[in-house]
Protein backbone atom coordinates (compact mmCIF):
# COMPACT_ATOMS: atom_id res chain seq x y z
CA UNK A 1 0.00 0.00 0.00
CA UNK A 2 1.16 3.65 -0.56
CA UNK A 3 1.73 5.28 2.74
CA UNK A 4 3.31 8.94 3.67
CA UNK A 5 5.99 8.87 5.97
CA UNK A 6 7.22 11.59 8.39
CA UNK A 7 10.62 11.48 8.69
CA UNK A 8 11.09 14.46 10.88
CA UNK A 9 11.19 18.14 10.38
CA UNK A 10 9.76 19.23 6.75
CA UNK A 11 10.55 16.20 5.85
CA UNK A 12 7.84 13.31 4.72
CA UNK A 13 7.81 11.11 1.54
CA UNK A 14 5.59 8.46 -0.31
CA UNK A 15 6.68 5.02 0.37
CA UNK A 16 5.32 1.01 -0.35
CA UNK A 17 4.82 -0.54 2.80
CA UNK A 18 3.07 -3.83 3.43
CA UNK A 19 -1.29 -4.34 3.92
CA UNK A 20 -1.66 -4.41 7.11
CA UNK A 21 -3.09 -7.70 8.36
CA UNK A 22 -5.45 -7.79 11.34
CA UNK A 23 -4.86 -9.40 14.77
CA UNK A 24 -7.45 -11.19 16.32
CA UNK A 25 -8.94 -8.22 17.95
CA UNK A 26 -8.62 -5.55 15.42
CA UNK A 27 -9.76 -4.07 12.54
CA UNK A 28 -8.72 -2.88 8.89
CA UNK A 29 -10.01 0.16 7.78
CA UNK A 30 -9.82 1.08 3.44
CA UNK A 31 -8.86 4.89 4.44
CA UNK A 32 -11.25 7.39 2.98
CA UNK A 33 -10.57 10.67 4.48
CA UNK A 34 -7.66 11.67 7.34
CA UNK A 35 -7.51 14.98 8.18
CA UNK A 36 -4.10 17.00 8.85
CA UNK A 37 -4.18 18.36 12.39
CA UNK A 38 -2.61 21.34 13.85
CA UNK A 39 -0.44 18.53 15.87
CA UNK A 40 0.68 17.23 12.10
CA UNK A 41 1.46 20.38 11.07
CA UNK A 42 3.32 21.16 14.22
CA UNK A 43 5.38 18.21 13.91
CA UNK A 44 6.08 18.73 10.47
CA UNK A 45 7.48 22.35 10.80
CA UNK A 46 9.63 21.44 13.69
CA UNK A 47 10.35 17.80 14.11
CA UNK A 48 8.89 18.31 17.93
CA UNK A 49 7.68 14.56 17.08
CA UNK A 50 10.86 12.36 17.40
CA UNK A 51 10.34 9.12 15.82
CA UNK A 52 9.37 7.99 12.30
CA UNK A 53 5.86 6.80 11.31
CA UNK A 54 2.94 7.46 9.84
CA UNK A 55 0.67 10.64 11.27
CA UNK A 56 -2.52 11.13 10.61
CA UNK A 57 -5.20 10.47 13.58
CA UNK A 58 -8.46 12.69 12.19
CA UNK A 59 -9.88 9.35 10.27
CA UNK A 60 -12.91 8.15 7.89
CA UNK A 61 -12.83 5.01 6.44
CA UNK A 62 -14.75 1.61 5.36
CA UNK A 63 -14.00 -1.99 7.42
CA UNK A 64 -11.89 -4.20 4.75
CA UNK A 65 -11.08 -6.79 6.49
CA UNK A 66 -12.00 -7.92 10.76
CA UNK A 67 -9.74 -9.72 13.01
CA UNK A 68 -10.79 -13.43 14.14
CA UNK A 69 -12.49 -12.20 17.62
CA UNK A 70 -13.90 -9.51 16.33
CA UNK A 71 -17.95 -10.09 15.86
CA UNK A 72 -20.16 -6.77 15.80
CA UNK A 73 -18.58 -5.64 13.11
CA UNK A 74 -18.82 -6.36 8.95
CA UNK A 75 -17.11 -5.81 5.41
CA UNK A 76 -18.15 -2.41 4.77
CA UNK A 77 -19.42 -0.61 7.71
CA UNK A 78 -18.75 3.10 7.74
CA UNK A 79 -16.61 4.29 10.45
CA UNK A 80 -14.63 7.03 12.31
CA UNK A 81 -11.74 6.60 14.18
CA UNK A 82 -11.38 7.38 18.20
CA UNK A 83 -7.55 7.49 18.01
CA UNK A 84 -6.62 7.56 21.85
CA UNK A 85 -5.28 4.19 22.99
CA UNK A 86 -5.72 4.59 27.32
CA UNK A 87 -4.45 1.96 29.21
CA UNK A 88 -7.18 2.26 31.20
CA UNK A 89 -4.95 1.13 34.66
CA UNK A 90 -2.95 4.38 35.33
CA UNK A 91 -3.80 7.01 37.49
CA UNK A 92 -5.38 8.76 35.16
CA UNK A 93 -7.32 6.55 33.58
CA UNK A 94 -8.78 5.44 36.52
CA UNK A 95 -9.95 9.14 37.40
CA UNK A 96 -11.66 9.29 34.25
CA UNK A 97 -9.01 11.66 32.64
CA UNK A 98 -8.39 8.82 29.58
CA UNK A 99 -6.70 11.84 27.66
CA UNK A 100 -3.86 11.80 30.15
CA UNK A 101 -3.06 8.33 30.15
CA UNK A 102 0.51 7.54 31.06
CA UNK A 103 0.76 5.69 28.03
CA UNK A 104 2.37 7.45 25.33
CA UNK A 105 0.79 5.73 22.29
CA UNK A 106 -2.20 6.44 19.74
CA UNK A 107 -3.33 5.89 16.41
CA UNK A 108 -1.21 8.43 14.04
CA UNK A 109 1.53 9.11 17.47
CA UNK A 110 3.57 5.47 17.67
CA UNK A 111 1.34 4.01 15.78
CA UNK A 112 0.77 4.17 12.67
CA UNK A 113 -1.71 6.71 11.22
CA UNK A 114 -4.23 7.63 8.57
CA UNK A 115 -1.90 8.80 5.58
CA UNK A 116 -2.39 6.14 3.86
CA UNK A 117 -4.37 3.68 1.63
CA UNK A 118 -5.65 1.14 4.86
CA UNK A 119 -4.80 1.04 8.23
CA UNK A 120 -5.24 -1.51 11.56
CA UNK A 121 -6.93 -0.39 14.71
CA UNK A 122 -8.01 -2.26 18.11
CA UNK A 123 -11.43 -2.57 17.39
CA UNK A 124 -11.96 -0.58 20.48
CA UNK A 125 -11.04 2.69 18.52
CA UNK A 126 -14.35 2.23 15.74
CA UNK A 127 -16.93 3.82 16.15
CA UNK A 128 -20.10 3.59 13.77
CA UNK A 129 -20.99 6.67 10.94
CA UNK A 130 -24.28 7.83 11.49
CA UNK A 131 -25.79 7.80 7.87
CA UNK A 132 -26.65 11.85 8.64
CA UNK A 133 -23.01 12.20 8.05
CA UNK A 134 -21.65 12.32 5.12
CA UNK A 135 -18.02 10.85 4.43
CA UNK A 136 -15.89 14.11 4.75
CA UNK A 137 -17.38 15.04 7.98
CA UNK A 138 -16.02 11.71 9.56
CA UNK A 139 -12.95 13.53 10.27
CA UNK A 140 -13.83 16.08 12.87
CA UNK A 141 -14.35 14.87 15.70
CA UNK A 142 -11.99 14.91 17.98
CA UNK A 143 -11.85 18.52 17.21
CA UNK A 144 -14.95 19.38 18.18
CA UNK A 145 -14.12 17.29 21.17
CA UNK A 146 -11.38 19.19 22.23
CA UNK A 147 -13.94 22.58 22.42
CA UNK A 148 -15.98 20.51 24.58
CA UNK A 149 -13.46 18.96 26.76
CA UNK A 150 -12.48 22.75 27.53
CA UNK A 151 -15.64 23.87 27.56
CA UNK A 152 -16.34 21.55 30.75
CA UNK A 153 -12.71 22.39 32.21
CA UNK A 154 -13.90 25.48 32.81
CA UNK A 155 -16.95 24.70 33.91
CA UNK A 156 -18.73 26.89 31.13
CA UNK A 157 -21.82 28.41 32.41
CA UNK A 158 -24.74 30.07 29.87
CA UNK A 159 -24.48 33.97 29.90
CA UNK A 160 -20.57 33.77 30.02
CA UNK A 161 -18.43 36.12 27.44
CA UNK A 162 -15.69 34.99 25.62
CA UNK A 163 -12.58 35.74 23.36
CA UNK A 164 -11.27 33.17 20.67
CA UNK A 165 -7.88 33.62 19.23
CA UNK A 166 -6.72 32.04 16.37
CA UNK A 167 -9.45 30.45 13.60
CA UNK A 168 -8.12 27.30 12.45
CA UNK A 169 -10.09 24.39 12.84
CA UNK A 170 -10.40 23.77 16.50
CA UNK A 171 -11.38 27.87 16.73
CA UNK A 172 -14.21 27.66 14.40
CA UNK A 173 -15.78 24.60 16.21
CA UNK A 174 -15.36 26.35 19.46
CA UNK A 175 -16.91 29.39 17.97
CA UNK A 176 -20.08 27.56 17.33
CA UNK A 177 -19.85 25.31 20.54
CA UNK A 178 -19.87 28.68 22.31
CA UNK A 179 -22.29 29.48 20.67
CA UNK A 180 -24.88 26.67 21.16
CA UNK A 181 -23.87 27.10 24.72
CA UNK A 182 -25.24 30.26 25.35
CA UNK A 183 -22.25 32.32 25.94
CA UNK A 184 -23.46 36.09 25.55
CA UNK A 185 -20.93 37.65 23.45
CA UNK A 186 -18.28 35.99 21.41
CA UNK A 187 -15.36 37.99 20.52
CA UNK A 188 -12.83 36.19 17.60
CA UNK A 189 -9.73 37.53 16.32
CA UNK A 190 -7.58 35.82 13.40
CA UNK A 191 -4.92 37.41 11.27
CA UNK A 192 -6.10 35.46 8.26
CA UNK A 193 -8.51 37.28 6.41
CA UNK A 194 -9.74 34.02 4.92
CA UNK A 195 -10.42 31.99 7.62
CA UNK A 196 -12.05 35.54 9.68
CA UNK A 197 -14.59 35.56 6.51
CA UNK A 198 -15.58 31.81 7.61
CA UNK A 199 -15.87 32.86 10.62
CA UNK A 200 -18.15 35.69 10.11
CA UNK A 201 -20.49 32.95 8.85
CA UNK A 202 -21.10 31.85 12.35
CA UNK A 203 -21.83 35.08 13.63
CA UNK A 204 -19.53 36.33 16.80
CA UNK A 205 -20.34 39.36 17.99
CA UNK A 206 -16.81 40.77 17.06
CA UNK A 207 -14.57 40.04 14.39
CA UNK A 208 -11.25 40.69 14.38
CA UNK A 209 -7.94 40.97 12.07
CA UNK A 210 -5.46 41.81 15.95
CA UNK A 211 -6.36 42.27 19.53
CA UNK A 212 -8.05 45.74 20.05
CA UNK A 213 -8.68 46.22 23.69
CA UNK A 214 -11.44 48.83 23.72
CA UNK A 215 -13.27 47.33 20.74
CA UNK A 216 -13.27 43.89 22.18
CA UNK A 217 -14.16 45.36 26.20
CA UNK A 218 -17.01 47.67 24.44
CA UNK A 219 -18.62 43.93 23.41
CA UNK A 220 -17.50 41.47 26.27
CA UNK A 221 -17.73 44.39 29.22
CA UNK A 222 -15.24 46.90 30.61
CA UNK A 223 -13.95 44.02 32.91
CA UNK A 224 -12.99 41.52 30.07
CA UNK A 225 -14.14 38.04 28.81
CA UNK A 226 -14.64 35.64 31.24
CA UNK A 227 -12.94 33.11 28.92
CA UNK A 228 -10.16 34.12 26.52
CA UNK A 229 -9.21 30.62 24.05
CA UNK A 230 -5.72 30.72 22.87
CA UNK A 231 -6.12 28.33 19.73
CA UNK A 232 -3.36 30.23 17.43
CA UNK A 233 -0.25 28.68 18.78
CA UNK A 234 1.39 31.84 18.71
CA UNK A 235 3.58 33.08 21.46
CA UNK A 236 2.95 36.60 21.64
CA UNK A 237 -0.77 36.01 22.24
CA UNK A 238 -0.60 34.36 25.87
CA UNK A 239 0.49 37.82 27.34
CA UNK A 240 -2.26 39.53 24.88
CA UNK A 241 -4.75 37.06 26.86
CA UNK A 242 -3.98 38.45 30.27
CA UNK A 243 -5.03 42.12 28.90
CA UNK A 244 -8.50 40.84 27.99
CA UNK A 245 -9.61 38.33 30.55
CA UNK A 246 -11.58 39.90 33.70
CA UNK A 247 -10.04 39.06 37.01
CA UNK A 248 -10.51 35.57 38.34
CA UNK A 249 -11.13 34.19 34.65
CA UNK A 250 -9.51 31.68 32.25
CA UNK A 251 -7.12 31.43 29.70
CA UNK A 252 -7.60 28.61 27.96
CA UNK A 253 -4.38 27.79 26.06
CA UNK A 254 -4.99 24.87 23.37
CA UNK A 255 -2.55 26.21 20.83
CA UNK A 256 0.67 24.52 20.72
CA UNK A 257 4.97 25.87 20.02
CA UNK A 258 7.69 24.44 20.17
CA UNK A 259 10.12 26.82 22.35
CA UNK A 260 9.61 28.58 25.74
CA UNK A 261 8.09 32.30 26.05
CA UNK A 262 7.84 34.83 28.75
CA UNK A 263 4.71 35.13 30.83
CA UNK A 264 3.65 37.80 32.82
CA UNK A 265 3.16 36.37 35.77
CA UNK A 266 2.53 38.86 38.38
CA UNK A 267 -0.98 39.78 36.03
CA UNK A 268 -1.82 35.98 36.64
CA UNK A 269 -1.45 36.48 40.58
CA UNK A 270 -2.68 40.15 40.71
CA UNK A 271 -5.97 39.38 38.74
CA UNK A 272 -5.94 35.73 39.70
CA UNK A 273 -6.76 34.50 36.26
CA UNK A 274 -6.28 30.49 35.82
CA UNK A 275 -4.62 29.17 32.60
CA UNK A 276 -5.77 25.76 31.48
CA UNK A 277 -4.39 23.67 29.13
CA UNK A 278 -6.48 21.23 27.10
CA UNK A 279 -5.22 18.02 25.33
CA UNK A 280 -7.28 16.22 23.28
CA UNK A 281 -10.91 14.84 24.93
CA UNK A 282 -12.33 12.08 26.38
CA UNK A 283 -14.26 9.38 24.26
CA UNK A 284 -17.71 10.67 25.94
CA UNK A 285 -16.80 14.12 24.24
CA UNK A 286 -16.04 12.37 20.64
CA UNK A 287 -19.17 10.58 20.25
CA UNK A 288 -21.22 13.76 22.08
CA UNK A 289 -19.34 15.51 18.79
CA UNK A 290 -20.96 13.12 16.66
CA UNK A 291 -24.20 13.68 17.76
CA UNK A 292 -23.93 17.02 17.50
CA UNK A 293 -22.75 16.62 13.54
CA UNK A 294 -25.64 13.97 13.14
CA UNK A 295 -27.99 16.86 14.08
CA UNK A 296 -26.66 19.66 12.13
CA UNK A 297 -26.20 21.30 15.37
CA UNK A 298 -22.22 22.06 14.44
CA UNK A 299 -21.34 22.73 10.75
CA UNK A 300 -18.13 21.36 9.16
CA UNK A 301 -19.33 21.95 5.81
CA UNK A 302 -17.16 25.34 5.55
CA UNK A 303 -13.95 24.55 7.70
CA UNK A 304 -13.50 21.64 5.35
CA UNK A 305 -11.69 23.49 2.47
CA UNK A 306 -9.59 20.99 0.58
CA UNK A 307 -9.67 17.71 -0.10
CA UNK A 308 -6.54 16.39 -1.66
CA UNK A 309 -4.50 13.05 -3.07
CA UNK A 310 -1.71 11.03 -0.57
CA UNK A 311 0.41 11.96 -3.90
CA UNK A 312 0.16 15.54 -2.87
CA UNK A 313 0.40 15.96 0.85
CA UNK A 314 3.52 17.96 1.12
CA UNK A 315 3.06 20.67 -1.57
CA UNK A 316 -0.77 21.10 -1.16
CA UNK A 317 -1.20 19.70 2.35
CA UNK A 318 1.38 20.15 4.64
CA UNK A 319 3.17 23.13 2.69
CA UNK A 320 -0.12 25.08 1.84
CA UNK A 321 -1.37 24.56 5.19
CA UNK A 322 1.60 26.30 7.13
CA UNK A 323 1.86 29.35 4.39
CA UNK A 324 0.90 32.48 6.56
CA UNK A 325 -1.51 33.42 3.33
CA UNK A 326 -2.95 30.17 3.23
CA UNK A 327 -6.97 30.26 2.06
CA UNK A 328 -7.31 26.59 3.60
CA UNK A 329 -8.43 25.73 7.41
CA UNK A 330 -9.28 21.97 6.94
CA UNK A 331 -6.98 19.62 4.43
CA UNK A 332 -8.61 16.06 4.13
CA UNK A 333 -6.15 13.81 2.43
CA UNK A 334 -7.98 11.04 0.23
CA UNK A 335 -5.77 8.00 -0.06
Amino acid sequence: MKTALYEGKRKIKIVEKPDPIPEKNEVVIKVKHTGICGSDLEFYKTGLWPEKGILGHEIMGIIKELGSEVKKWKSGDRVTIDPALPCGRCYYCKKGGTNLCSGTEAIGLGRDGGFAEYIKVPERCIIKLPDAIPDKHGTVFDQIGTGLMALKKINFKIGDTAVVLGMGTIGLFLLQLLKISGASRIVVIEKNINRLEVAKRFNPDLALTKVNHPKIKRIVGRIGATHVFECSGSPQLVNAALDITCKDGNVIQIGLWDKPIEISITKYVMNQIRIQGIIGCSREDFEFAIELVAKKMIDPEPIITKIIPLDRIVEEGFESAISPNTSDIKILVAP
